[in-house]
């Protein structure tokens, strides 16, 4: 009996031993399985964080690349705007009012794109920077070390070193070791379900190799990581990329407010092409609508959140500043039309041009505010959206415009993180890793600092511009530089600004470019006498002027009557300079010194009647003089005009200065003269020192504004080293002598010049001539080695 079962127990205890042992062989097996596919896992979940890295970086790079693309492009077309279009070159100069508006916004569009430009350098390479790191550094793929490897594997032998009642359990006799309850849903809360009850039964004792495993490979209980965890790469990366966020968004912003202030001057810019170069009034209404719509739809696709400021939210800014350029082309009709000149017209345009600079420095500081950025809360995430944490201070306005989007700080229901697990089963605990935080920088700020200095310079230029306009409209449009050199020629640089119909003060007047079609108009009245204007004034003048080049330079004698000696008697120590003439029987001599003698002439004969001084302001040695009924009018050599009305009283002919300096071409006069015409225009030719041309100018009746009306250029004039121009009384013929004799007579509005007076000996020195009433032409020279001169008449042919 006893040995029966003993033989019994043998028989149990040598089966349970076997089949204990299969088990723990088994068990070992799956133990390395485990172990390698663990890791092969959590291998193919690093290198999708690498991804993650790629991705998240890639995005940015690929946004910084965009915004570098489209800058560089419209580069060149903000500076084709600036220098190859700019404006005077190929037409005369807008009205300053427009400039006003179009140089701030071209020049702001400039530092705008500039400013996106480097920003977007930096994101750029800011980002690949820390992708570079992140990559080399921290996101590696997982590799496990020979010893780890030795550990996890198991040898027969060790089957040795297990408890006795592991060796010797009894299959279904010693229960086998309960499962592991399984975690309930971590949503379970949030649904309302009711927990499970914790189980009174006492859990199975595991066995020893078990144990050994979680002990020797794990280190913990191998619980899994709860949802608070997030994973390391995506907490490292959120506070790397905070350091470019603020570079990437302010290079959007940039490019929205250079795309803002380019729209404003592409449409000015059109205007101006179409008025001053084309005189086409319909297509300046059509095109700059078409600028102004696609202004607002910019704005209104890229401002799409109020900002954190309110003070200028209460004015919808966005969508009034897109339509200034309306207001202009209104001002600009009315600028450039054949509208009666008035104080009233003048002030409208005014008004319209104010109210463009106000709503422009409104624009500015409200586009301050959208730019501000600002603590925030924490978004909901939106597929297609953007999204960053709030701790990144960023502007809301244009939250959904520059498109970032930063790693997630939790994980997604569903999704777990086996590198995660397997720290949080070394730590001993199991619940909840700790993993390597975004660490704390503060809100980077630089990039909205350097971003501040172009607003308040964008700020401060508007604020500058509209002082400058006043200033202007207080001391006169372009008052402050010199009117010198190119700035007042032809074609080019044309002329400083006036509205069309403000320089002669008459409708339908000359158009506003040398280059520009002109109109020809009869005007009616006594005011006029019935004359004819010439639109074609440039034009003809160079005609004319070519033919008279070549009569002055040619050798050909030219058999016109001789003129005869006058006998009058000159003052003691007066030497005449000039002659000035508005009647057949009267004339004025004048010295350099501004002391004249009125002259009756009778016949052949002359007699001077009185003697004057002309007293006024200092101006300088005169140089040439011309008569009319409204007074004389003189011209210093420095440029200076004066009037001197009526006639002298006692001796003294009081004089004012009563238009602007000539412009003196960038060197000196050579010659010029001033008339004032029937309706009371003020008309100068000039020739410069350094210059082989004539310029016709012509000015207001305030003398204001002296605009070219043409230019040639004489080669054969520049030849002669003195040479004297004269008006007639009503400013219609232009006289030129030499100092050889010879004078040319041009009746402006005709083609050809007439020859008045041909080249005489060397015996004389001829110093001026002008024209008499009747048909007369008066001669001032002097014998050779004589400083006394002498009045000789001619007549004309």
């Amino acid at each position: 009996m006893l040995a029966s079962a003993g033989a019994a127990a043998t028989a149990v205890a040598a089966g349970a031993f076997k089949y204990n042992r299969a088990n723990y062989f088994f068990d070992s097996g799956l133990r390395f399985a485990r172990y390698t596919t663990g890791y092969g896992y959590a291998q193919e979940q690093a290198a999708l964080y690498r991804e993650d890295i790629r991705d998240l970086t890639n995005l940015t790079v690929a946004k910084q690349d965009s915004y570098h693309g489209v800058a560089v492009l419209f580069f060149v077309l903000n500076f084709q705007l600036i220098m190859a279009g700019r404006l005077g070159v190929h037409g005369p100069s807008p009205p300053g009012w427009l400039l006003s508006i179009y140089w701030v916004n071209i020049s702001s569009a400039l530092m705008f794109l500039c400013v996106a430009t480097w920003l977007t350098l930096h994101a750029s390479a800011r980002a690949t920077a820390g992708s570079v790191h992140m990559l080399t550094r921290s996101v590696r793929i997982p590799i496990p070390s020979p010893k780890q490897l030795d550990k996890a594997r198991k040898t027969g032998n060790s089957f040795e070193k297990q408890r006795v009642s592991d060796v010797f359990r009894v299959p279904f006799v010693v229960p086998a070791p309960k499962d592991a309850a399984e975690e309930a849903p971590a949503d379970d809360a949030k649904k309302g379900a009711a927990a499970a009850p914790p189980s009174k039964t006492k859990p199975r004792r595991m066995p020893k190799w078990f144990q050994d495993e979680t002990k020797e490979l794990q280190g913990g209980t191998g619980a899994p990581v709860g949802r608070g965890s997030n994973p390391e790469h995506f907490e490292l990366y959120r506070g790397l990329a905070q350091e470019w966020a603020g570079h990437d968004c302010y290079a959007r912003i940039g490019l929205i407010y250079w795309m803002s202030s380019w729209l404003t001057s592409v449409s000015l810019y059109s205007q101006c092409h179409c008025f001053t170069e084309l005189r086409a009034i319909w297509p300046a209404w059509t095109v700059t609508p078409i600028f102004c719509m696609a202004h607002f739809c910019v704005l209104q696709c890229e401002i799409t959140e109020e900002s954190h400021s309110r003070l200028l939210a209460t004015i919808p800014l966005e969508k009034i500043v897109p339509w200034t350029p309306m207001i202009v082309v209104v001002g600009m009709t009315i600028d450039y039309s054949t509208l009666t000149p008035n104080d009233g017209w003048i002030a409208v345009i005014y008004l319209l041009s104010w109210s463009c600079y106000i709503i422009h420095f409104l624009w500015a500081c409200r586009q301050y505010e959208l730019a501000m950025p600002h603590p925030q809360v924490d978004q909901p995430e939106s597929t297609g959206h953007a999204w960053y944490p709030a701790e990144w201070w960023l502007p809301r306005a244009f939250s959904s415009a520059f498109y970032i989007v930063a790693p997630p700080k939790q994980l997604e229901p569903g999704q777990n993180c086996i590198l995660q697990e397997m720290k949080a089963s070394k730590d001993g605990k199991g619940a909840v890793a700790s993993p390597k935080k975004a660490r704390e920088v503060g809100p980077m700020l630089f990039p909205w600092r350097l971003f501040r200095g172009a607003m308040i310079t964008y700020i401060s230029v508007w604020a500058l511009i509209m002082f400058g306009r006043v200033f202007e409209q207080v001391n006169g449009e372009r008052q402050l530089l010199k009117q010198e050199g190119r700035v007042m020629r032809w074609p080019s640089h044309m002329q400083p600004w006036m509205t069309p119909w403000t320089r002669n003060g008459t409708r339908t007047e000359y158009a506003h470019s040398g280059g520009s079609d002109r109109r020809l108009h009869e005007l009616a009245g006594a005011h006029y006498h019935g004359e004819q204007k010439v639109a074609a004034l440039a034009e003809r003048l160079a005609a004319s002027l070519g033919n008279l080049a070549e009569v002055l330079d040619t050798n050909e004698e030219v058999q016109l009557p001789a003129p005869m000696r006058a006998p009058v008697s000159w003052p003691s120590d007066f030497k005449p300079a000039m002659l000035a003439s508005k009647a057949k029987d009267m004339m004025l001599a004048l010295t350099q010194e501004r002391h004249g003698v009125m002259i009756q002439v009778t016949g052949d004969a002359a007699e001077v009647l009185s003697k004057f001084a002309l007293e006024g302001p200092e101006l300088g040695e005169l140089m040439a003089a011309s008569w009319s009924d409204s007074g004389l009018l003189v011209t210093t050599k420095y440029g200076a005009v004066a009037e001197c009305t009526g006639l002298p009283v006692n001796g003294v002919w009081p004089c004012k200065q009563v238009a602007e300096r000539l412009p003196t071409g960038g060197s000196s006069l050579k010659a010029a003269v001033v008339a004032r015409t029937p309706s009371g225009l003020l008309r100068a030719a000039v020739t410069f020192t350094e210059d082989e041309g004539v310029v016709l100018l012509e000015a207001d009746i305030a003398g204001r504004n002296w605009t070219p009306s043409g230019e040639v250029q004489l080669s054969q004039l520049n030849a002669i080293d003195e040479h004297h121009f004269s008006f007639s009384a009503d400013g219609d013929e232009l006289i030129i002598s030499s100092k050889n004799g010879a004078a040319l007579k041009w009746r402006v509005g005709e083609t050809q010049p007439e020859m008045v007076a041909s080249p005489k000996g060397a015996d004389h020195v001829w110093h001026c001539a002008c024209a008499m009433r009747g048909g007369r032409l008066a001669h001032l020279a002097s014998t050779a080695g004589s400083a006394r001169s002498e009045l000789l008449l001619a007549r004309r042919a």
